[in-house]
């Protein structure tokens, strides 16, 4: 709302400013200012849509034959947790539930992978913490955007007992 508002109090001073641009250096010069801003603005976010494409295919690239990605879950480590609007916030983290496994992902660089046999889940308070074989493997704040923190508990434990056969 406050965007808009900025907007309707600086358009009238740009408007006059942009006649008087043009009158002076002509039509041209403030239509390439424009398509300038264009081209270095829309050139950023291309490279961003390119570098999240190659992030994605280095992951798929990691899974076995016959294994797929089930979901993804956006994870923040607990004390770096977003204090407001998690869906905007950044995090390289990622939690990846595949048919066979959990596999950690920072960026483009599997930290860990853990098959679904031995694997234990457990919410405290907001904080997942994931459990092979008896130890502490790792601890998560999990971005959910739909859902509770009881659908990722249920979906592990019916993997664990519905493992696919190797």
């Amino acid at each position: 709302m406050y965007g808009a508002l900025g907007l309707v109090a600086v358009a009238p001073p740009v408007l006059e400013l942009y006649v008087d641009v043009s009158g002076v250096f002509g039509l041209w010069w403030a239509l390439g200012s424009v398509v300038v801003f264009s081209i270095v603005f829309g050139a950023r976010r291309v490279r961003e849509g390119a570098e999240t494409g190659r992030v994605v295919a280095v992951r798929d690239e990691r899974l076995a034959a016959g294994e797929y990605t089930l979901t993804d879950y956006k994870v923040f480590l607990p004390f770096d947790r977003p204090k407001s609007s998690p869906e905007r916030a950044e995090s390289p983290l990622l939690l990846r539930f595949t048919n066979r496994g959990i596999q950690h992902w920072d960026g483009d660089t599997l930290r860990w992978s853990h098959p679904w046999d031995g694997l234990h889940l457990v919410f405290e308070d907001e904080v997942l913490l994931v459990h092979h074989e008896d130890r502490l493997v790792a601890r998560f704040w999990v971005f959910i955007p739909f859902g509770t923190p009881d659908e990722i508990l249920l979906a592990a434990d019916r993997l664990q007992r519905h493992r696919p056969r190797r």
